[in-house]
């Protein structure tokens, strides 16, 4: 996969970055901190899981930097995503997932993505904000829950690059090298983007969003059949609403070329006590169902025609 849009990244990076700067994570952060992102199993199936949104570490530099509370930050983390997809993952697929927070740097955001008015000192003109940096919710967030702004004072522009440099590029690499290696093995590739959602209290919240960009992202069967899967186990499906896919669905997504996208938004009060953030005792259940629609996604990969 030619990555045109990452080589345009790294060359923003290179001019940032006058030589050699250390790693961003210092002292004790550095003795505790996981590898950015982590790979487990083989390409032995055309389906890949990912979870961009599930990382638990949370640096103290970063809790001590923020005027919220370490609650408030976890307020929009996907918790154990990567877990509900043990199943899933034990039929074969690849399985990717971020171990730092959203909070701190979010890889389903374009990386420079970014809100100007959260640094000090000049901004390269290859930042290009969208109505979502500009919001607050770009690569390097500025909120978390209720507009509630995370820094004390703005930061310096060269933490944003830090943060792309150190945490988005690691994970995009390796999704990318997966997906590449996965269609160059199989003839093509299904990524299962994996989320969660946040329970709405004043309306009824369906169990599962799925997003293919509104048709752009992957092959129409493949959301049918999620769609039918899901709601053959009982589960309320949307299409789309309010989820279309984000920037890892949009980018990726390249049906044409035997690369499928879809995104899965899944309710967090079918897993977890929101307030708690623990496990309740249906976690194994949908760990089982994410394994159900794993498997028949499978069945889908092996029996053709895709259009092309």
């Amino acid at each position: 996969m030619k990555n045109i849009a990452h080589t345009l990244i790294r060359r923003g990076l290179n001019r940032v970055f006058p030589g050699d700067i250390a790693p961003l994570a210092t002292g004790a952060d550095t003795m505790t901190a996981p590898a950015p992102v982590v790979f487990s199993g083989g390409l032995t199936t055309p389906l890949v899981l990912a979870s961009p949104h599930s990382g638990r570490f949370y640096a103290d530099s970063f809790v001590q930097s923020s005027r919220q509370s370490l609650a408030l930050l976890r307020s929009g983390e996907d918790s154990f995503v990567e877990e509900l997809a043990a199943d899933a993952h034990a039929l074969g697929p690849a399985l990717l997932h971020a171990t730092f927070p959203r909070s701190f740097c979010d890889v389903n955001r374009a990386a420079w993505d970014l809100d100007p008015r959260m640094f000090t000192g000049p901004i390269p003109a290859f930042v290009k904000a969208t109505h979502r940096g500009l919001s607050g919710l770009g690569s390097i967030p500025r909120i978390v829950a209720d507009n509630r702004s995370i820094y004390r004072s703005r930061l310096p522009f060269m933490e944003a690059a830090l943060r792309i440099r150190d945490y988005w590029m690691p994970y995009h690499a390796a999704l990318a090298d997966t997906l590449t290696k996965t269609q160059a093995q199989h003839g093509l590739c299904l990524l299962l983007d994996l989320h969660s959602m946040p329970d709405t209290p004043d309306a009824p919240s369906p169990d599962f969003v799925l997003g293919d960009g509104h048709g752009t992202t992957c092959d129409g069967r493949f959301i049918q059949t999620a769609e039918e899967t899901l709601r053959a186990l009982g589960f309320k499906t949307t299409r789309n609403d309010p989820y279309a896919g984000g920037y890892v669905t949009r980018h990726y997504g390249r049906p044409s070329q035997g690369l499928h996208v879809l995104q899965i938004e899944m309710r967090r009060g079918l897993y977890m006590d929101e307030t708690t953030r623990e496990k309740t005792e249906n976690f194994p259940a949908i760990q089982k169902a994410l394994a159900i629609l794993a498997k028949a996604l499978l069945d889908d990969l092996s029996t053709p025609p895709l259009r092309s």
